[in-house]
């Protein structure tokens, strides 16, 4: 296994943003989609990915995504329970488990009271840990060693039965004769510059490709695997945040950094409701004015809480081009319909706020007042036709880059995940799911990897 990045053990971890950024994430955590709006999408640079970094939330693609895959995409054999067992073999061999009652804090048992104020379902969020203590701190790190991340639960287990696996080395395009795919070049490259040094070159009978839903058709493209299924079909699931003011102190660091979400609008409407919590410099990017005022909002972080919304993203999409430069060309346009879905969602974390006697909301909508006190603000997100640049908004959920499905034409890889137009290499990350997995796509990514790992076994073994 190659990793493009370095090890990032608990000792290194710190609780500062920029360190992080800086250190395990592409382009020092500053890269952005061109097109329509410059959105922020982080992508982790490291041994174990994303997963050391995310609130490690486990969610499988539900029954109605994935009937309507099998009629737009031909992917047959998947509903009525037909990805069930890999997924239970990936939850239990990761650990799932939902969030514990006592590491929730008063952040997340507000989102839970206010949902069932509003009559809407919540559930705690199913994680992949082992002894999370509610520290709060899953992006920069679990100081406890809880979050079981794939470089803690995984590769341990690869090492063991003789696997190999290399950090900080990149792999810049793969060996190619013919059709075929006989392994992969790269370099050796610094683990804190990724400045290259040293080449690379590993053989093999077959190559599983992933490196993201940005880096794996970046790499094929310069493998010079450009079927129109590659890099065309990037989507997102757009995330924005309300943070909440209350008279009584609701201490938002404390407890997992998400521990309640709600369902209910996930099929109708497009939306997933969440409790989340970030380190305060990342928090505070979301607060209005300058000087004191900026700085009285800060002194009232105590009485906040912060709760967040993604969007199916399902009418907006964008493409994925190596340029040749060392970094590829991310560019997205996001549709009207899910400028929306984004209003409708942020009313909708608007009414959880004042169901539960928060006294305002910080909305960041360009146009609106900074702090919302009054309950009408939501019948004004109802009934605006916003832009996209008025919202705030911003995505680590990439996919779709190399998507699953049964038309060359339209598809990266087929049902298999083998890749249109070359032999003997397969995708295994988020871009192989087509369109929203209406689900955070780390499970999603992990059970189709299980059953593609079936097929690749079966074949060469």
């Amino acid at each position: 296994m190659l990793e493009a990045g370095p090890v990032a053990r608990v000792r290194d971890f710190k609780k500062d943003a920029g360190y992080t950024l800086s250190r395990y994430f592409w382009h020092g955590g500053m890269r952005t989609t061109t097109g329509n709006l410059f959105m922020p999408t982080m992508q982790a640079r490291n041994v174990g990915g994303g997963s050391v970094w995310n609130s490690a939330i486990c969610l499988r693609i539900p029954e109605f995504t994935l009937e309507r895959w099998e009629q737009e995409h031909g992917l047959t054999g998947f509903t009525k329970g037909g990805l069930d067992r890999h997924f239970e073999a990936v939850e239990a061999f990761m650990g799932v488990r939902p969030v514990e009652p006592d590491c929730q804090g008063p952040r997340n048992e507000l989102f839970r009271q206010a949902c069932e104020k509003m009559g809407w379902g919540v559930l705690p969020i199913e994680r992949n840990e082992a002894g999370c203590l509610g520290s709060g701190e899953c992006f920069t790190g679990c100081p406890n060693g809880a979050k079981l991340s794939v470089d803690r639960r995984g590769l341990p287990e690869v090492i063991e039965r003789g696997g190999v696996v290399y950090a900080s080395v990149q792999c810049d395009k793969l060996i190619m004769q013919g059709r075929e795919v006989r392994g992969c070049e790269g370099h050796v490259v610094h683990p804190k510059t990724g400045k290259k040094s040293h080449k690379v070159r590993i053989e093999a009978r077959c190559t599983l490709v992933a490196a993201g839903t940005i880096h794996t058709p970046d790499i094929l493209q310069r493998s010079g695997i450009r079927g129109p299924g590659i890099g065309n079909n990037l989507r997102f699931h757009p995330g924005t945040m309300v943070m909440g003011l209350f008279d009584d102190p609701v201490f938002p660091w404390a407890g997992a950094t998400q521990g309640y979400h709600c369902l209910d609008f996930l099929e109708s409407d497009g939306i997933k409701l969440e409790s989340l919590w970030a380190t305060p410099s990342l928090m505070a990017f979301r607060f209005p004015g300058f000087g004191k005022n900026f700085q009285k909002l800060l002194g009232e972080y105590t009485y906040m809480a912060s709760w967040d919304a993604w969007v199916s993203g399902e009418d907006s999409v964008g493409s994925v081009k190596a340029t040749g430069l060392g970094r590829p060309s991310v560019r997205y346009q996001i549709h009207q319909n899910d400028v929306d879905r984004v209003a409708e969602a942020m009313a909708k974390l608007s009414e959880l706020f004042f169901a539960v006697g928060a006294k305002g909301v910080l909305l960041g909508v360009h146009g609106l007042p900074d702090l919302a006190t009054d309950a009408r603000i939501i019948d004004t997100l109802r009934n605006t036709r916003f832009s996209v640049d008025q919202f705030p908004l911003a995505s680590n959920h990439a996919f779709g880059a190399t998507p699953m499905g049964a038309d060359p034409s339209r598809h990266g890889v087929d049902p298999t995940g083998a890749v249109y137009g070359a032999d003997h290499v397969y995708v295994c990350d988020t871009g192989l799911l087509p369109n929203t997995p209406s689900a955070n796509p780390m499970m999603p990514a992990m059970g189709l990897s299980h059953y593609i790992a079936e097929n690749v076994l079966g074949r060469y073994t």
